[in-house]
């Protein structure tokens, strides 16, 4: 080309797409959650990798629908955060899908009062609400 506007304006024209899709990415940072198995309805969430509730309720979630293979329901604090009986020297909290004794309705993401209660839909949507967070369950036991 002859002309070095049309040139440059050309090369702009070519190059836009790619400096857009590059503005949009964005890295998520991979948290891994244990989770223990009790019993067919209880199960405990170890803390991993400075997850807080919101990410302990997310962990839940996912363990009730892909390993409990509960769709809907309830998932309720049966023992709140606290040492592991498990693993010492770790926090946890135990969840649970069996109704509980003084059900408590809160929308706070918290993980320190027993009873509290979260339905699975509302418990799954907040893996969504960090997007910058991907968790992650791995099953253990002990």
């Amino acid at each position: 080309m002859k002309n070095p506007v049309l040139t440059a304006i050309l090369g702009l024209v070519l190059a836009w797409p790619a400096v857009a899709s590059a503005q949009s990415i964005f890295l998520r940072e991979l948290v891994v959650i244990p989770v223990r198995p009790i019993d067919t309805n209880t199960f405990e969430v170890i803390e991993n990798d400075g997850a807080g509730g919101t990410s302990m309720w997310c962990a839940a979630s996912k363990f009730t629908r892909d390993y409990l293979n509960q769709r809907g329901g309830e998932i309720a604090v049966l023992r709140a955060r606290g040492d592991s009986a498990a693993f010492p020297g770790r926090k946890s909290v135990i969840f649970t899908t069996a109704p509980v004794a003084s059900p408590v309705k809160s929308t706070s993401q918290g993980v320190r009062t027993e009873g509290q209660v979260f339905s699975m839909g509302h418990a799954n949507a907040l893996c969504r609400s960090q997007p910058e967070i991907l968790i992650q369950v791995r099953v253990v036991a002990q």
